[in-house]
């Protein structure tokens, strides 16, 4: 049929529209790309619709109506595209929209209505061209007389067109019942999820910048994911005011996405400064909230962020070569029937989370002295004591304001040496059981060796454990420390017993199978587990001036116990279940290396929502099993006898009958 418009004004059309998707989406910000596509794409749209307006009012009879009927359609297209417009950031503050929850809403309302609008739009058009054809149809007719007006089958154009805007509302139907039903779905979750909040230790190390911190959050609009992330970084930003959140769409703002390197959704970037750090999470929500989802623990993984940023990498030397629990296989063959194998996955993974470098510190490399850009030393359950020339070149390098973590465990033969005298402790060999506070595990007498403590001093090194009242630590098979006097330093080091056990234990000093208190022989009591130990300032470098200046001394930690540090796998659903290795220890590791490092302002808990397995020591086992066998009997048998009492009052009553007169 011959029309005063061409075939070819529709094609333009989409094509229009077509490339103002490729700049808004695709090249945005992608070097005036984007800019250039979407100029040229609404130059065409504009241009092609105002040549229907002039078709339109430059044709007479059933032309002008077929122009008309495509104008109306080109006109909603451009009202889809107006509603697109207020999604975008000019348009949600041209309305006023800036909360996070606000802003989800709005855009999804907007994204559900422009879609459905350019759907009903664009359909009719494609169904009308396809039956107005190409025939002599090449370029614009148009003509104010009416005589050609027999050769445009009107009826026939409108009939499709309501045809095409059916099969549109009808897509657009299924797209909305779809929407719904997924939001409406009947099923109930009941587990518990919740996004972690800053911490106490993340909110320091941001306030402790001076530098601002940028996030850039890339999640597609109205992701329920980006809601959650984007709610804990304001309020990490309103507790330290050095937090400026920025939201991107990853298509739209594809440039500063390729600046930092982002290849997906769900990445958030922390920038200071010229360093930036990437957290990478799922945008799904069913996926998200559900097992081992960083959602949970998100604190933890901004924190390790943070950290990275605010500070240049440390280096951790482990010690090895004498058995320790991160160096099974150099376990003494004749002691491996007796000592456990135990690893240290869990510890190491946190280090590096501290943005530490783990390095080994073999016998020979110690005895020539500890390197010089230690940040600290860590001797973790040594089986074999430490060479005397070992032993040395530790309490040389103490006496330089050097670090040092040293966990002993009463499996071994090692022990502090000629660093008791600097140190002022020694190691006492035994088993601390305890018969009242204990963690079941085996169902018998052994699991009295598996004591839970919760005597933690008001010391920067157990900040996180001192808080958390209602959580115990656990200490499997310890041994004590016992206080003795100083010989270094006397009047001018400082010691401070930051972990003790219950006072129910007792310290079983021959060990074996007996795990029974004997009046006679062994005594309960509070026996020392962790102590803090720091010396007297030491020279430093001198100052510009060439001065004289002072630094911190030595600070060390000593534990009796080397399982703290060691591995635990924890499962959630029984043996068959998926399993979980965490440390013993919890978050001592945490605060004990801040302290040691110097950077005790940054100690503090960092929050988790993580789902762990629910464990009870004795005395809680025990209230739950009278809650379960009596608790409840009584309680049905209570509810019972008060039911059967009310219906036996209420029959005993005497009804009122009504009296009938005659």
């Amino acid at each position: 049929m011959r029309t005063a418009s061409p075939w070819w004004a529709s094609l333009i059309y989409v094509i229009g529209l077509f490339l103002l998707f490729l700049g808004q989406r695709s090249f945005h910000g992608v070097d005036g790309i984007g800019s250039l596509a979407t100029l040229v794409g609404a130059l065409l749209v504009v241009g092609i619709t105002a040549a229907r307006v002039w078709t339109t009012l430059g044709s007479r009879g059933g032309r002008r109506r077929v122009e008309r009927t495509l104008l109306l359609a080109h006109v909603g297209a451009g009202a889809a595209l107006l509603l697109y417009a207020l999604t975008t950031k000019a348009g949600l503050g041209l309305v006023g929209v800036t909360e996070a929850k606000s802003v989800a809403r709005w855009v999804g309302s907007m994204n559900v209505l422009w879609i459905i609008l350019l759907v009903a739009s664009l359909i009719p058009i494609a169904m009308v061209e396809f039956t107005l054809g190409t025939a002599s149809r090449t370029a614009f007719d148009v003509q104010t007389e009416t005589g050609d007006d027999g050769a445009v089958e009107y009826r026939r154009v409108r009939d499709i067109a309501w045809s095409g805007l059916t099969v549109a509302l009808a897509m657009a139907f299924l797209m909305v019942t779809c929407q719904v039903s997924n939001e409406r779905n009947v099923r109930r979750d009941v587990s518990y999820f919740k996004t972690s909040a800053p911490g106490a230790s993340t909110i320091a190390i941001a306030k402790s910048s001076t530098e601002k911190f940028k996030v850039l959050l890339f999640f597609p609009q109205g992701n329920e994911v980006k809601v959650e992330v984007e709610g804990y970084f304001e309020g990490l930003a309103k507790s330290t005011g050095k937090v400026e959140v920025e939201a991107h769409d990853r298509m739209v703002s594809a440039k500063l996405a390729g600046d930092y390197k982002v290849t997906k959704d769900g990445t958030v970037v922390i920038v200071r400064g010229d360093k930036s750090e990437l957290l990478d999470l799922e945008t799904d929500w069913e996926k998200a909230r559900r097992g081992k989802s960083k959602l949970r623990t998100l604190d933890r993984e901004v924190n390790s962020r943070l950290l990275k940023l605010v500070r240049e990498k440390r280096k951790a030397y482990l010690t090895v070569g004498h058995g320790e629990i991160n160096d099974y296989e150099s376990v003494d063959p004749s002691l491996k029937g007796r000592v456990p194998e135990r690893r240290t996955t869990a510890l190491k993974r946190r280090l590096g989370e501290l943005n530490y470098e783990i390095k080994d510190l073999g016998l020979i490399d110690l005895a020539q002295g500890v390197p010089d850009d230690a940040t600290m030393v860590m001797v973790l359950a040594p089986t074999q004591p430490l060479a005397n020339e070992e032993l040395a070149a530790l309490d040389r390098y103490l006496g330089k304001g050097g670090r040092l973590l040293v966990a002993l465990d009463p499996q071994g033969q090692a022990g502090l040496g000629p660093l008791e005298g600097r140190l002022g402790l020694t190691f006492q060999r035994g088993s601390l059981t305890d018969d009242k506070v204990y963690l079941r595990q085996r169902g018998n007498a052994s699991d009295r060796r598996w004591a839970v403590t919760t005597q933690f001093s008001a010391h920067a090194s157990t900040t996180t454990l001192s808080r958390a009242v209602d959580k115990g630590l656990l200490l499997i098979d310890a041994g004590a420390l016992r206080e003795v006097p100083f010989t270094v330093d006397a009047d001018k080091s400082k010691k401070t017993m930051v972990i003790r056990s219950m006072a129910s234990s007792w310290l079983d000093l021959e060990g074996g199978a007996d795990f029974t208190f004997d009046e006679g022989s062994e005594k309960r009591d509070r026996y020392n587990i962790g102590a803090a130990v720091e010396g007297p300032k030491v020279p430093g470098e001198p100052d510009k001036d060439g001065k004289p200046t002072e630094k911190d001394g030595w600070r060390a930690m000593v534990f009796a116990d080397g399982d703290l540090f060691a591995d635990l796998a924890i499962s959630e659903f029984g043996p068959s279940g998926p399993v979980t290795v965490i440390m013993v220890s919890g978050p001592l590791l945490d605060d004990a290396s801040k302290w040691l490092g110097g950077e005790e302002i940054f100690v503090g808990e960092v929050t988790s929502e993580e789902d762990v397995a629910i464990k009870h020591t004795k005395n809680k086992d025990s209230a739950w099993f009278l809650m379960m066998v009596v608790g409840a009997p009584l309680l049905v048998l209570g509810i019972g006898l008060g039911y059967t009492w009310l219906r036996r009052r209420t029959r005993g009553k005497p009804s009122r009958t009504s009296e009938v007169t005659p």
